[in-house]
């Protein structure tokens, strides 16, 4: 009996993982009814071009912007509030899960957008992901919002003079400068 108690609990735990905690179904994407090709994933199979061009475009710019990306994270391109939530997603507009992908909300279809999460993808590989967290706000979403090329009419006010100071700290630095003094921060 005991024996039989302690498979069923250990059957339960990937159960209970994958229904409340949502991010970790971007490890099987395709298990939570979107469809995958290479890093991309859709949940509506007549935007996968447009979620692969995004996608290659946004990567081609951060890496002309010289910020290395050490791997090709999962981004998940949802088309309905349903998916996004899915996924653990929940007011904002995208949202990246270190380790585990990055999933876009269904208004956010855009270049600067899936640059954005890049960003963070970048800090997440070269700076760590606890120790990025631990960042200040400027550091982290002013690095982000400056390498998105996101139109000022699409930033958040709040956030304008944060760009500026993440600007102003970055200036003449090299890549290694920042990373190495992002630690310090």
């Amino acid at each position: 009996m005991r024996k039989l108690f302690m498979v069923l609990v250990i059957a339960l735990i990937p159960a209970l993982a994958w229904s409340y905690a949502k991010p970790l179904r971007l490890l099987l994407p395709h298990l939570n009814g979107v469809t995958c090709n290479g890093s991309v994933c859709v949940e509506d199979t007549r935007g996968m071009d447009q979620a692969i061009e995004l996608y290659g475009s946004a990567v081609k710019n951060i890496s002309a912007a010289r910020l290395p990306l050490r791997a090709s994270p999962t981004f998940v391109y949802c088309s309905t509030v349903e998916c996004y939530q899915s996924f653990g997603g929940g007011n904002e507009r995208a949202i990246s899960y270190p380790f585990l992908g990055t999933v876009i909300a269904p208004e956010s279809w855009q270049r600067y957008i899936t640059q954005h999460e890049l960003v963070h993808w970048f800090q997440f590989y070269e700076i760590g992901p606890v120790s990025t967290m631990m960042k200040p706000e400027w550091f982290r979403e002013g690095m982000a919002y400056v390498y998105s090329n996101a139109p000022e009419s699409d930033i958040p006010e709040h956030y304008l003079p944060i760009m500026v100071k993440y600007d102003e700290w970055h200036s003449n630095k090299s890549w290694s400068e920042v990373v190495q003094d992002a630690v310090d921060l």
